[in-house]
């Protein structure tokens, strides 16, 4: 038996009018991300202190699951038709997340990674109200999602803090 074909508008993705605007405030997202990613990956190197160990392990999963992460975001960019972004200056160009901290002490990290998952939580809601007032279902579902993974890390962070 053979499958009828057809045409080639039929086949084709249905138009989301709002996607060029879904897709870049999604490219903020991702370069969001993949700042706070690098943030973390930094930090986990940089780390010292009594808490090393704890501090070690804690910023090597939170790394771990951004870098993760940050690819399904940029494939969706892709798939909303858009260029995921081409280069680490296109990058520090979208981001909201202040880089430049050096090698602060072990708190001052843990300050500094919670205030970055709290405003990366902040634009992933944003985007996700965006999406579903677009109907992109997709997308939505995916910032709910990594929303709840920056609350999730901001919680561990804060609870590191509290003496």
């Amino acid at each position: 038996m053979e499958l009828q074909r057809q045409p080639e508008q039929a086949r084709r993705a249905p138009q989301i009018p709002e996607r060029p605007a879904l897709a870049e405030s999604l490219v903020r997202v991702v370069a969001d991300t993949y700042a706070i990613a690098f943030q973390t990956q930094s930090f986990h190197w940089n780390v010292r202190g009594p808490q090393f160990a704890a501090l070690h392990r804690l910023f090597e999963e939170q790394y771990g699951e951004l870098t993760s992460s940050v690819d399904e975001l940029a494939e969706r960019v892709r798939a909303l038709g858009q260029l995921a972004p081409t280069s680490l200056r296109e990058i520090m160009n979208f981001t909201t997340i202040p880089l430049d901290h050096g090698a602060p002490s072990a708190r001052a990290m843990v300050e500094i990674l919670l205030q970055a998952n709290e405003l990366v939580a902040r634009g992933t809601r944003h985007v996700a109200d965006l999406a579903e007032q677009a109907g992109d279902a997709v997308t939505h579902d995916m910032l709910v999602a990594r929303t709840a993974a920056h609350e999730k890390a901001a919680w561990m962070l804060r609870a590191t803090l509290e003496e």
